[in-house]
């Protein structure tokens, strides 16, 4: 047993010797300096660098041509190294050169692809070694576009010096500078920020009403960079707004990382109106339909109308239906009528007088009415106690002879 405890800790032993003698190929994954990426050759701790600062930061995920729609004022842009996808072609680059054209800030950062005819004009290692990426430097036809100017970034060999310019002294010194220098094409009016015997490395022109910061190499801001302090200087002051409050994007478009847009994003602002009152409009038809809004409404009355209740009631209805004034009409035609026929006895005289006093005076309320219908009643009661003057005695038979015998 203890023979075969020795001989297992000896071949432990020669495997832990074997594999320190052999050596091992550390894979290393190209930059990509992405704002999320923590590797040493992310743009994370630069994000996290701005965000501590009190910089309102966020990332782009989305078509440049939705720059103008997302409020973004300073758009910081790096391509990865090679070896990493990019997704950029012309129309994404005239896109940017629009936004930055209506006011956008643009911090571009290290070579850009060649798109189109580009990349075939020029194929030849500059910069970072990239050879299908053009340098990042002033132009007038794009911020990012520098392919018909090949001297806008060069390598030099010169040794690089301390550093010049107006952020010299803010700055203090760089842990990597990289070989690449930004040499302005002519009739481009730049403004050098920081430079040293070699070069520029950070310039700022004018681009329509925005601007553009170029900066020649992307090895400072990445995460195993920021650690010195003059990289992490230089982080903060080309990304820092020049207002408070206004939101820098870091943009992952280019590595394929874009979400398209929602569907509601589509739509103009007076169709999302109309679509939130639509939805307004059916959020109250519910509450309507689930909450009382009002006291309950009973069917049946509380108790029964009285008469004088009833008969006024009735008197608005007629009154609305203007009926007082045909029922007083007809009464007074049909009075005046009998006693026209009716012979002039004193009783028929007295109520022809009150006929007559009423008419003259019509009945402005059923009170009035009523007593009308009274005296049209009185006058017909009077006037069939007597013979009718239309009526003629005995059958139609008996009629019609004396009617011949007159004759």
């Amino acid at each position: 047993m203890r023979r075969e405890l020795i001989g297992a800790l000896v071949l432990l032993a020669l495997v832990f010797i074997l594999s320190l003698l052999v050596p091992h190929a550390v894979e290393q994954t190209p930059p990509t300096r992405g704002s999320d990426d923590v590797a040493g050759g992310g743009y994370a701790a630069w994000y996290e660098l701005l965000a501590r600062e009190g910089v309102h930061v966020t990332r782009f995920h989305a078509r440049h041509a939705e720059l103008g729609a997302e409020g973004i004022d300073t758009l910081i842009l790096a391509f990865p190294a090679q070896g990493v996808e990019v997704s950029w072609d012309g129309a994404e680059r005239d896109a940017i050169d629009a936004w930055v054209r209506a006011g956008g800030v643009l911090v571009a950062i290290g070579p850009a692809p060649r798109v189109g005819r580009e990349a075939g004009e020029h194929t030849a290692a500059v910069g970072e070694d990239e050879a299908n990426h053009a340098p990042v430097a002033p132009t007038r036809i794009a911020p990012m576009d520098v392919s018909v100017a090949p001297a806008g970034l060069q390598t030099v060999t010169a040794r690089p010096g301390a550093l010049r310019g107006p952020w010299a002294q803010l700055v203090g010194a760089l842990a990597a500078r990289g070989d690449a220098r930004i040499v302005a094409p002519p009739g481009v009016h730049a403004t050098t920020l920081l430079a040293d015997h070699a070069g520029a490395l950070v310039v700022r022109y004018r681009e329509g009403l925005g601007e553009v910061v170029a900066i020649a190499s992307a090895v400072p801001f990445e995460n195993g960079s920021l650690a010195h302090g003059g990289d992490a200087r230089l982080a903060y002051l080309v990304a820092a707004p020049a207002r408070a409050g206004a939101l820098v994007a870091f943009d992952e478009a280019v590595r394929g990382e874009i979400v398209d847009r929602p569907w509601y994003r589509a739509l103009d602002v007076r169709e999302r109106l109309a679509l939130v009152f639509l939805a307004l409009a059916g959020l109250a038809w519910l509450a309507y339909g689930f909450l009382p809004l009002g006291p309950a409404v009973t069917l049946r009355a509380t108790r029964e109308p009285t008469s004088e209740e009833f008969v006024d009631a009735f008197a608005a209805l007629y009154g609305r239906a203007h009926a007082r004034g045909r029922a007083s009409d007809a009464l007074l035609s049909d009075a005046a009528r009998r006693l026209e026929r009716a012979p002039a006895t004193p009783t028929n005289v007295q109520l022809a007088a009150q006929l007559a006093t009423v008419r003259a005076q019509p009945p402005t309320d059923d009170r009035a009415l009523l007593a009308l219908a009274v005296l049209t009643r009185s006058i017909r009661e009077e006037t069939t106690r007597g013979r009718d003057p239309d009526r003629r005695a005995g059958p139609l038979a008996r009629r019609v002879g004396a009617r011949r015998r007159r004759r």
